[in-house]
């Protein structure tokens, strides 16, 4: 069926026309690599669909730029479709619709660890490969958290363009008024741990007249399994076996029961992160789990919060704040934390997966997230450490490079065909432990046995 037969009136979709001898960057740091190849082929014709994240309104024209720049002077006559969506939970909808009716993109950018289900239904198109021979893409200057998590069973399925993961914002002037002094912002200091975290939050918390608490000293976030799992790692404790199709859940080992109970407590014994009803909002999926921390932080209710860098968001308020690295377990622990990427993937069904890993390699180009990472709008933090030092110059805050620091020590969420099942097995077996409604052990021997069967299931 031909491409173009796609039902896309619910969608918006740009066009982009690739002409030929449309000048490229003078410098690109692909590679040494002279930056086209001078090809005389006509790709009149070739007509690519590329499906989802990183190019909504915000980024569209860096998107654009990218194509016309690194992709065009190679590829004359070729054309690139893309699709926009709302967000990432619509364009994976969006993808099964057009697996469904047997009218797939070319390309499709999702967060990472959707490879597995997609690898695992045939889906994705192998990238290796392409990634080894071509030597304009240097993998060798992206972030080692970035670049493994572009990986599933050892092989390249995608290439990472934004970098993601918790990390602890916190407000100065509640810092400042309780005399507490601020967490370090650099990932290599020791004293940073959960201990002296939830002795701070003891001293930041406020309550009213009643008692009741008004401004919580430390939030955590268990809405989503990959944020969670950015949690245990900083703990030191396991999560599941084994991060690509993991078979055993090990939230049962004492370093993970600590850390819920820790957690626990935080909310029901010290009474200083958020309560269960502070969270009634977002999708029934997550309502009433702790987690989108971000407006509780800038409305001023949380001194500390765990959450993504929102690092647009919170330059807009007129807050005093900074970043801060998730505590380690103790003083000779490690650090840990969790780095998800987006990225940008081919499927197996197209007709051209030469231009497609080349339309790919123009999305992921360095300069365009060096693009993404300028915008006001955007502030993306980016994965190439050829642009540390320029995003590290970008403040507000002092601490910004908390962030990008995350590639260095962050490790990937697991990677499961039954991912989503687990995910909902996991936070909504936690959820009775946030409402004070069953003991930890009791939750969690629950959730094992019933993330263990869908393990099973998907080894099958």
């Amino acid at each position: 069926m031909p491409l173009r037969s796609l039902n896309r009136r619910s969608l918006v979709r740009q066009a982009v026309a690739l002409a030929p001898g449309l000048p490229l960057a003078a410098c690109n740091p692909l590679s040494g690599a002279p930056p086209s190849t001078g090809a005389t082929r006509d790709y009149s014709g070739v007509v690519l669909q590329y499906l989802g994240d990183g190019t909504d309104g915000a980024s569209l024209k860096h998107h654009e730029r990218a194509m016309q720049e690194f992709f065009a002077p190679d590829h004359p006559g070729a054309r690139v479709e893309v699709v926009t969506v709302p967000g990432p939970s619509a364009t994976v909808d969006k993808l099964q619709v057009l697996l469904a009716a047997d009218t797939p993109p070319d390309g499709v950018g999702t967060d990472d660890y959707r490879v597995a289900n997609l690898v695992q239904r045939g889906v994705l198109l192998d990238l290796t490969t392409y990634q080894e021979t071509d030597r304009r893409y240097n993998a060798g200057d992206l972030y080692p958290g970035a670049w493994r998590a572009a990986h599933y069973r050892n092989r390249l399925y995608g290439l990472p363009i934004g970098m993601f993961g918790p990390v602890v914002v916190f407000n100065e002037d509640h810092f400042d008024k309780a005399g507490v002094p601020y967490p370090p912002a650099d990932w290599r200091n020791t004293s940073w741990t959960w201990d002296r975290m939830r002795q701070d939050a003891q001293r930041l918390a406020e309550r009213d007249a009643a008692g009741q608490l008004s401004r919580a000293g430390f939030a955590f976030d268990a809405r989503f399994a990959s944020r969670l799992s950015g949690h245990f790692a900083a703990y030191g404790a396991p999560l599941v076996d084994r991060p690509d199709d993991p078979t055993a859940c090990l939230l049962g080992e004492p370093k993970s029961v600590e850390l819920i109970q820790l957690l626990s407590d935080l909310q029901n014994l010290d009474r200083t992160a958020p309560p269960a009803e502070w969270y009634g909002f977002g999708d029934d999926r997550v309502k009433g789990l702790p987690g989108g921390n971000g407006d509780l932080f800038r409305e001023g209710k949380a001194a500390m919060a765990i959450t993504l860098s929102d690092l647009s968001l919170n330059r807009k308020t007129n807050l005093r704040w900074d970043y801060a690295p998730l505590p380690r377990a103790n003083a000779t622990g490690r650090a840990g934390g969790f780095a998800g990427v987006n990225l940008y993937m081919g499927l197996r069904s197209t007709r051209h997966p030469d231009v497609v890993w080349r339309m790919l390699a123009a999305m992921g180009h360095p300069q365009r997230a060096g693009w993404e990472m300028r915008d006001p709008e955007r502030l993306a933090t980016p994965v190439w450490r050829t642009l540390q030092a320029d995003y590290a110059q970008m403040k507000p805050p002092d601490g910004i490079g908390v962030n990008i620091d995350i590639g260095e020590y962050g490790t990937p969420s697991m990677k499961s065909g039954a991912y989503n099942d687990v995910q909902d097995a996991i936070l909504n077996g936690l959820a009775p432990v946030w409402r004070r409604e069953a003991p930890v052990r009791q939750a969690v021997a629950e959730i094992v046995r019933k993330v263990n069967d869908l393990l099973r299931q998907a080894q099958r």
